[in-house]
């Protein structure tokens, strides 16, 4: 392991799959914002806010996603997002 003077310990991943978190929270309603909207228009306001950030997640994250990790030699795999997990 070599040092960086700026971050500490450099390592070296060998790993070429990267699992990636995204969509956890859009289907759990993980984030705060998710509170509000239960609390303005309860259970059907939050489905219907849920269902609308899973549809364009594709188009808002995963494409991102994917370049910066391609970008550096790794696929990602979303494992929160395949309908057969």
């Amino acid at each position: 392991t070599e040092l960086s003077p700026a971050r500490g310990p450099v390592y070296t991943c060998t790993s070429r799959v990267l699992l990636v978190g995204a969509g956890a929270d859009e289907q759990m309603a993980g984030y705060s914002r998710h509170r509000g909207v239960f609390q303005r228009g309860g259970t059907a306001a939050l489905a219907a806010e849920l269902t609308m950030e899973l549809s364009r997640i594709g188009k808002r994250n995963l494409g991102r996603d994917d370049r910066c990790i391609s970008d550096h030699a790794r696929e990602a795999r979303f494992p929160y997002l395949d309908e057969g997990v």
